[in-house]
C-alpha cells in the first residue's frame, strides 16, 4: 500500500499539472483570453478551448475527490468534506458557461464566488490546525491579496483577472501541500 502523505502530495501535483497545462493550452489556442479580463472561465465559452478548459477545471475537481479519499483522520473532516464540495463546484463552473444566458452567468458567478470563499475559509482553518505556521499564513495571505485583486478586476474592462485567479489557485494548492505535510502522518497507510 502507498503511504497516504506521499499519495496526497502526488495528487496535489497532478491536480495543479492538469490545471496549469489545461490553461496553457487554452492560452496558446486563444491568447486573447489573457487580455480580455474575463478570467479563467473565458476559455469555457469557445469550442476551440472547451476541452483544455475542462481538463483544467474538471481535472482539478477530480483530484480533489481523490485527495479527500486520502484523508482518514476524523479531526480533518472539514478538509475532507470541503474537498468534495470543491469538486462539485468545479463541475458546476465547467458546465455553466457564462456567455450562454444570464441564468447560467448568475449560476457560474455564484458558484465561483462560493468556491473562492470556501478555499479562503478552509485555508484559515488549516492555519489554525497547523498552529499558525508561517508558510500557510504566507500562502493564505497571497490567496487573500489575489482574491481581492480578482474581486477588483472582475467588473472592469481591463485588468489582470485571470492572473489573479491563477495566483489564488496556486496559493491554495500550496496551503494544501503544507497541510498534507503537517497534518497527515507520514507512516499512515492508504485504505
Amino acid at each position: 500500500m502507498k503511504i497516504m502523505r506521499a499519495r496526497a502530495n502526488k495528487l496535489i501535483a497532478v491536480g495543479m499539472l492538469c490545471f496549469s497545462l489545461g490553461l496553457i493550452i487554452c492560452v496558446l489556442l486563444k491568447p486573447v483570453g489573457l487580455g480580455v479580463n474575463s478570467g479563467i472561465s473565458y476559455f469555457g465559452n469557445y469550442r476551440l478551448t472547451i476541452v483544455p478548459y475542462a481538463i483544467a477545471i474538471l481535472g482539478y475537481g477530480l483530484i480533489n475527490i481523490l485527495l479527500a479519499r486520502c484523508i482518514s483522520a476524523k479531526e480533518l473532516w472539514p478538509l475532507k468534506h470541503s474537498l468534495y464540495v470543491l469538486a462539485v463546484l468545479s463541475l458546476i463552473i465547467t458546465i455553466t458557461p457564462y456567455s450562454v444566458s444570464s441564468l447560467l452567468d448568475n449560476i457560474h458567478t455564484a458558484t465561483g464566488t462560493v468556491l473562492f470563499l470556501l478555499q479562503l475559509i478552509l485555508s484559515g482553518w488549516l492555519i489554525i490546525k497547523m498552529h499558525y505556521d508561517r508558510w500557510p499564513i504566507v500562502f493564505s495571505g497571497l490567496m487573500l491579496a489575489s482574491g481581492i485583486a480578482a474581486a477588483f478586476y472582475i467588473e472592469g474592462p481591463h485588468g489582470f483577472l485571470i492572473q489573479a485567479q491563477i495566483v489564488f489557485q496556486w496559493s491554495f494548492a500550496a496551503v494544501l501541500y503544507t497541510a498534507v505535510n503537517n497534518l497527515i502522518p507520514a507512516n499512515t497507510k492508504a485504505s
